[in-house]
């Protein structure tokens, strides 16, 4: 019967087909069958975080019985080769009432009351378009680059006359 009906003994795997997210103090992994499947980089070091966020915006794909809708996604910043890159992820993966800790500690200052203004713009409902936005909470200070000293004149020489 165990066989037939399983058993926590006996559970099957979890499936690999779903979106893995981990916020931890390495840094942030998201993976999904697309990112695995191609290979795509799924980490990034807290350096490399430049930014974190909420949006709602408008589903990329419409839903085959409800027609177009909004989505709620958190965001990280994050460099790349390119220049920045948003990694969009479902909301349903934090709360923000239970922030990870790592989250927290790495982003000092960030600011919670933009969040709560996203969250409560989207509990508005999935066809509220006009709520459509971006809510940046927090964002890495300008890194100050390294100014080049300023040229120096060529030096002189000076050649001694014979005599």
């Amino acid at each position: 019967m165990k066989r037939l009906f399983g058993s926590e003994a006996a559970s099957a795997p979890a499936a690999d087909d779903r979106e893995m997210i981990r916020i931890d103090a390495q840094g942030f992994h998201r993976s999904t069958p697309a990112t695995r499947s191609m290979r795509w980089r799924e980490e990034w070091s807290w350096d490399e975080i430049d930014g974190f966020g909420f949006s709602f915006k408008p589903a990329l794909f419409p839903d085959p019985w409800f027609g177009d809708y909004m989505e709620s996604e958190w965001f990280f910043i994050v460099s790349s080769g390119s220049g920045p890159e948003k990694i969009h992820f479902d909301v349903t993966w934090l709360d923000i009432d239970r922030l990870p800790a790592a989250l927290v500690e790495n982003m000092p200052d960030i600011d919670l009351g933009k969040l709560r203004t996203g969250l409560a713009t989207a509990a508005r409902g999935p066809q509220h378009y006009e709520g459509e936005g971006e809510w940046l909470a927090w964002s890495r200070p300008k890194r100050r680059r390294k100014k080049a000293a300023p040229a120096r004149k060529p030096r002189q020489t000076r050649t001694k006359r014979a005599g």
